[in-house]
Parts: C-alpha cells; structure tokens; sequence
C-alpha cells in the first residue's frame, strides 16, 4: 500500500511540477521574440507597408560549434521563476514529509529488482554522458537542434549538481539506509529531471512525458533501495527542473520591445519581452 503511495504520489509530482513552471519552449514563432540557447544569431525585419519596425528575431537553435558551461548559469538560477518552481516544490515536500517517517520505520514495500537499472539511468555519469554524446552527433550529422539539446543537458547537469552536491554537505541528512548523511536532496533524482525538462523544452510533451515518467521510475528506484527518503526525491526533481529552466530561458538579461502594430481601425502598442 505505501508504495503505491509513493508511485501516484511521483507520478503527480512528473505532471504537475513542470506544468507549474513551465515557460514557453524555446522555439520561434512569427512575429515573436523568443528565448533560445546562447549564441544565437538575431535578424531584424520591417514591414514594407507601414515602415514600423519589427522585433528582433531569434534563433531556435544556436549556431556557435562552442560546447560552453557559462557562469551566468549559476547567477541566473536564483531568479523569481526559479524561486517560484522551488516554492511549489517545496509545498510538494511538506506534504509527503510524514511518508519520510513511514518509510525510515518500516522500509519500501518496492520490489528492488524491477527498479535496479533506475540507479544507473540517474547517476550524473550517465545522465551527462548522454548529453555529451547527444551534442556530438548533432554535431557530426549537422543537426543544429540535437546540439542545443545535447549542449544544454551538460549544462543543466553541471548547475543542478553543484547545487544539490553543495545542499548535501550543508544539510548533512541521514539516508534510510543510515549509509552516510548525504540523503538531501536526491542527485539521481535532479540529473533525471534536469534531462527530462530540457527533452520537453526541446521538443513538446509529446517526448516530455515520457521523460519525465523515467524521471519517476528513478526517483522510486532511490526510495525502492532505500537510498533516499521521499522528500528527498521531491526537492531533487525541482532542483534538476529549474536548473534547466534557468539554462534554456536566460531572464537575467532579458529586456522589453514596443512596437506599433497597424490595425484596420488603428494601430496597437505591443510590449514584448526579449530574451538574450
């Protein structure tokens, strides 16, 4: 019964933390102004009829051949939308809190063997490695977009764990398994949910979903070998969630347009938000 608990519990969390901190994808639209991975190239274009220029736009993909860790990563991550993803995690947190007691007393009711490979889809190792090799065949089949991703996987992995590595040896929690007191918060759990939210970023929930699903599978393997308490997992989901939130949209240099729009009675005054 406790697991099922856990498993409806974590499938929540996959649906209901991104959907609340979700922004929009990195991709161009007409007309817009949108967020895309650094070192993207701008255009600018006018309307011919009116003369009233039009908003910069940009990229949806970089065209820089630079695998580049940038530091404003770290100084961008503590933002309000980054703030505001945390928050709602957190709530999450509080509510399992008293399942972390449950589950220190009585142990997972979770077969171990069906979530061992969980384990190994979480580590850092793995997780960074994929967006390594995923960079290096967008690379080698001139596909511009699986390079962002791959790029920005890399990136997200590196900020979510300097984080969470540095949380664990701040807060000092015991894991179930009284192994160590690195339990808070999960590592597996944000290198899971880092990848997933750049995978949906990327592409839509079409290939989010399935991502973030994993992500889960990875969390309950944690819990299922009694690694991690169930807070634990939670907070290490939203830190892997807004550390690749904070890596694919940088708001701390984004700045607004206006423009003037001819209507057929008038004329509209649009304010746009740029992300550089």
């Amino acid at each position: 019964m406790f697991s099922v608990r856990i498993a409806i519990a974590l499938f929540a969390l996959a649906l209901a933390v991104p959907a609340s901190a979700q922004a929009p994808d990195p991709t161009e639209g007409p007309g817009d102004a949108v967020a895309t991975p650094e070192g993207a190239t701008e255009s600018t274009e006018q309307l011919p009829a009116s003369g009233v220029p039009q908003l910069a736009r940009v990229s949806p993909v970089p065209e820089t051949n630079a695998l580049k860790l940038s530091a404003g990563d770290f100084r961008n991550f503590w933002r309000h939308d980054t703030l505001k993803t945390l928050s709602t995690v957190g709530i999450v947190a509080v509510a399992m809190a008293p399942w972390d007691r449950e589950g220190v007393n009585n142990g997972f009711n979770i077969p171990t063997t069906l979530f061992q490979s969980g384990n190994l889809i979480g580590n850092f190792v793995f997780q960074a490695g994929a967006g390594f090799a995923t960079y290096g065949l967008g690379r080698a089949f001139g596909n511009a977009k699986a390079a962002a991703v791959g790029r920005d996987i890399v990136r997200a992995q590196v900020l979510s764990q300097v984080i969470v590595q540095g949380l664990k040896f701040s807060v000092r929690r015991d894991r179930p398994d009284f192994s160590n007191n690195k339990s808070f918060p999960s590592g597996h759990a944000a290198s899971a949910f880092a990848t997933a939210t750049i995978v949906q970023r990327y592409y839509g929930w079409k290939m989010g979903l399935p991502a973030y699903a994993l992500g889960s599978y990875v969390s309950l393997a944690r819990m299922a070998w009694n690694r991690h308490h169930a807070t634990d997992v939670v907070m290490g989901a939203g830190f892997g969630i807004a550390a690749a939130k904070t890596v694919t949209m940088n708001f701390g240099s984004s700045q607004f347009a206006v423009g003037v729009q001819p209507q057929k009675s008038g004329a509209s005054l649009n304010f746009t938000k740029i992300y550089k």
